[in-house]
C-alpha cells in the first residue's frame, strides 16, 4: 500500500503518519526481510484506534497546540506509535536480548571450503545434531546466504538446556561436597595444592548467572538461531570448563573416587549420602565431558579456529586461539600433577623396564610366553584341532570348515601353506572382535597408546575384509583359476599363462599375509600390491601391543576395582550381540550361568 494512500468507504483506516512512524522504529530493512518478517509474523496491521471516527465531527487542532515531549525525548505520538507497533509484531524476537541479535556470519572466523565443509557436515551429523541434515537437499539449502549458519530448533530448545541442566547438577554436586566436609579438610581445600583441592576450589567458584540467561534467550530464538548468535554462550560455557578439561575424561572420576574415600575417613560423616554424590559426581562429569565439552566443540572451533581438527587434538593444537577466545590465562588450567620421584625410585624403575623389555623382546620364530598361553587357550577352545603341535603343519580344513563354511578357495590351500592357517586364525579373532565392540574403549586417553599410527575400532571393522576381500575374491580367484585349468590341462604349470597365475598366487600370499615368505618366482614379473587394507602384520602388532597393555592393567587393578586407562567399562560382564563359534565356546569355558564377578575381564 502505498504512503499517501487514504482508504474510503470502509470501517478501517489509518492515522496520518502511521506507516511513516512504523518504519522508522523498525529502522532500515530490505525488502527480502520484510517479506520475511510479514511471513513470519502473519495477521493483519489494525487501526490505531478501536471505533472508526468519524473525522469532521472532531474540533480541528489548533496550530498553536503544544507538543507534549517526554523525558525520554519522545513525543506521546512517537510512543503511541511504538507501543502499537510492538503490540502488532509480538513475536518472542523482543524476549530475546540484543547480546546474541547482533551477532551475525561477519563475528565467524574465514575457514577455507574444504574444512568447512567437513565441520559442517560434523555439525549434522547424529552424534552432534547442531544444524538440520536436510539429506540430498543441504547443498540447495546452503545456497542461501541466511541458511548457512543455520542451527537446529532443536538445539536452540532442548540440548542447550540440558546441558546447563547437567552443568548445574556436576557444580552442585561438587560444592555438596565441599559443604559436607568436616572444618579440616575444608581447610586443607582452602589451603593445599595437591590437583584434587585445586579441582574443589575451581569447581567451586563457578557461577551459572551468566550462562542462564543465553540460554533462555537461546531458546526464545531457537526458531532463527544462528552459529554467530550462539557465541555467547559457547564462550561463557568454556570459560567455565575448559580450566578442568586437560585433568582428562577419566581422572575426573578417579579423583571424585579420591574425595570420596577421603571423607569415608572421618567419623560421624554419612557414608551412604557421600557414595551417592561421588556416584552423581561421575555420572554428571561424563556427561558434561560427552555432551558439552565435545558436544560443543564443533561450535568452539567454528567460532575462534581457521582449521579443522578431530576431537581432541583440536584442543591441543589451538589451545592458544582456545583461551584468547574464551578469555582464560593458561595459569588458570588444571593439568595432571606428576608426582617427583627420588632417584633410587627411578633406577629401580629403569631396571625392572629394563628387565621387563629384555624379557618381551620378541625374537622372530621363537615361541614366547605370550604365543604359549595364546596356543594353549586355541587349544583349550578347539580341542585337537592341532593348535599344540603347529610345526606339524596339521590340516585345519577337516575341523574347521563345519564351523565357519569357508567359501571355495579354502579348500584348495595344502596344509604346508602357512596362508591356511592364517585364514583360520583370522576367522577366530573376527568372531572373538563381535563381542569386543561391546567394550567402551578410551584409547586415546593414553597418551602412548593413543599416538600408535591405527585405531583399535576401525583394526575390528576392517578385520573381516583380510578375509573377504583379500582372500575370497582376490588370491581366492587365482588358487580356483590354477586348480580349474589344472584339471583339463596337466602340463599347466609349465605354460606360461600357469606360471603367470602361480606368480600371481605366491605374490599375494606375501602382500596380504606373509611378509616373511622366501620363494624362487616363476616369472620376472612382480605384481602391484592391490590391498587398500593396513598390513595385516601392522595390524596384528598393533592390537597385540593394546590388548596386551590393557590386559597387564586390568590384572594390576583387578582386586579393587579401579578405573583402567583406556577402557571405560573393564568390570562389565562379557557379551556378544549374536551369538557365534567363540561366543558359545567361550561361554562353556568360562562359565556362562556364573555370576559376573568369575566371568569379567580378568577371566
Amino acid at each position: 500500500m502505498a504512503e499517501d494512500e487514504k482508504p474510503q468507504g470502509t470501517a478501517r483506516s489509518f492515522a496520518p503518519g502511521t506507516f511513516e512512524k512504523t518504519r522508522k522504529n523498525i529502522g532500515p530493512i530490505d525488502a527480502e526481510e520484510a517479506m520475511m518478517m510479514a511471513q513470519k509474523i502473519g495477521g493483519e496491521v489494525l487501526p490505531e484506534r478501536e471505533v472508526p471516527m468519524d473525522k469532521s465531527a472532531l474540533p480541528r487542532r489548533n496550530k498553536s497546540d503544544r507538543v507534549i515531549v517526554r523525558a525520554s525525548g519522545q513525543t506521546s505520538s512517537d510512543i503511541s506509535a511504538k507501543s502499537a507497533s510492538l503490540s502488532s509484531t509480538g513475536s518472542t524476537k523482543s524476549m530475546v536480548s540484543s547480546e546474541i541479535l547482533k551477532r551475525t556470519d561477519a563475528d565467524l572466523p574465514a575457514v577455507s571450503a574444504k574444512d568447512l565443509k567437513t565441520i559442517n557436515k560434523m555439525m549434522m551429523s547424529e552424534e552432534y545434531e547442531i544444524k538440520p541434515n536436510y539429506g540430498f537437499l543441504n547443498f540447495i539449502f546452503s545456497l542461501s546466504a541466511k541458511n548457512k549458519e543455520k542451527v537446529s530448533r532443536e538445539f536452540g530448545e532442548y540440548k542447550v538446556k540440558k546441558q546447563v541442566e547437567h552443568v548445574q547438577a556436576f557444580i552442585t554436586t561438587i560444592k555438596t561436597f565441599i559443604q559436607l566436609s568436616p572444618d579440616t579438610y575444608k581447610a586443607r581445600i582452602a589451603t593445599e595444592e595437591d590437583l584434587k583441592f585445586r579441582f574443589l576450589r575451581t569447581v567451586g567458584k563457578w557461577n551459572m548467572k551468566a550462562i542462564r540467561p543465553l540460554a533462555i534467550d537461546i531458546e526464545h530464538a531457537a526458531a532463527e538461531l544462528t552459529v554467530p548468535m550462539l557465541i555467547p554462550y559457547v564462550k561463557a560455557m568454556y570459560h567455565e570448563l575448559i580450566t578442568v578439561y586437560y585433568i582428562g575424561e577419566q581422572q575426573i572420576p578417579a579423583m571424585i573416587k579420591e574425595i570420596y574415600g577421603d571423607l569415608c575417613e572421618y567419623p560421624n560423616m554419612d557414608k551412604g549420602h557421600l557414595q551417592d554424590l561421588a556416584k552423581n559426581g561421575i555420572t554428571e562429569w561424563l556427561y558434561v565431558y560427552n555432551q558439552v565439552l565435545k558436544g560443543l566443540y564443533p561450535l568452539l572451533m567454528r567460532m575462534c579456529s581457521t582449521t579443522y581438527y578431530e576431537f581432541p587434538t583440536y584442543f591441543t593444537k589451538q589451545i592458544g586461539q582456545i583461551l584468547q577466545f574464551v578469555n582464560v590465562s593458561k595459569y588458570d588450567l588444571l593439568l595432571p600433577e606428576k608426582k617427583k620421584k627420588s632417584e633410587e625410585e627411578i633406577q629401580k624403575e629403569e631396571e625392572e623396564a629394563r628387565k621387563k623389555a629384555e624379557e618381551h623382546r620378541h625374537i622372530p620364530g621363537k615361541k614366547d610366553e605370550l604365543v604359549t598361553t595364546g596356543l594353549r587357550l586355541l587349544e583349550q577352545l578347539f580341542p585337537d584341532a592341532g593348535f599344540s603341535h603347529l610345526e606339524d603343519h596339521p590340516d585345519m580344513f577337516p575341523y574347521f570348515q563345519p564351523l565357519y563354511r569357508f567359501s571355495e578357495g579354502f579348500n584348495m590351500l595344502n596344509p604346508g601353506n602357512g596362508v591356511q592357517v592364517t585364514i583360520v586364525l583370522l576367522k577366530i579373532l573376527d568372531d572373538l572382535f563381535h563381542g569386543c565392540r561391546n567394550i567402551n574403549f578410551n584409547i586415546k586417553a593414553d597418551e602412548k597408546l593413543g599416538a600408535l599410527p591405527d585405531s583399535i575400532t576401525g583394526a575390528m571393522a576392517d578385520w573381516s575384509f583380510y578375509i573377504e576381500d583379500l582372500f575370497y575374491k582376490k588370491l581366492g580367484d587365482y588358487l580356483k583359476e590354477f586348480m580349474n585349468a589344472l584339471y583339463s590341462q596337466a602340463d599347466y604349470p609349465s605354460t606360461n599363462y600357469g606360471k603367470e597365475t602361480i606368480n600371481n598366487v605366491l605374490w599375494r600370499e606375501k602382500f596380504y599375509y606373509l611378509p616373511n615368505l622366501q620363494f624362487n618366482a616363476p616369472t620376472l614379473t612382480k605384481p602391484r600390491n592391490d590391498s587398500k587394507y593396513e598390513p595385516l602384520y601392522n595390524r596384528t602388532d598393533y592390537i597385540r601391543t593394546v590388548f596386551t597393555v590393557l590386559g597387564r592393567r586390568i590384572d594390576e587393578n583387578a582386586a579393587s576395582k579401579k578405573p583402567v586407562l583406556g577402557v571405560m567399562n573393564p568390570w562389565d560382564r562379557y557379551e556378544f550381540d549374536i551369538p557365534n563359534v567363540i561366543s558359545k565356546r567361550l561361554d562353556v569355558l568360562l562359565g556362562a550361568k556364573r555370576d559376573d564377578k568369575t566371568t569379567a575381564a580378568t577371566n
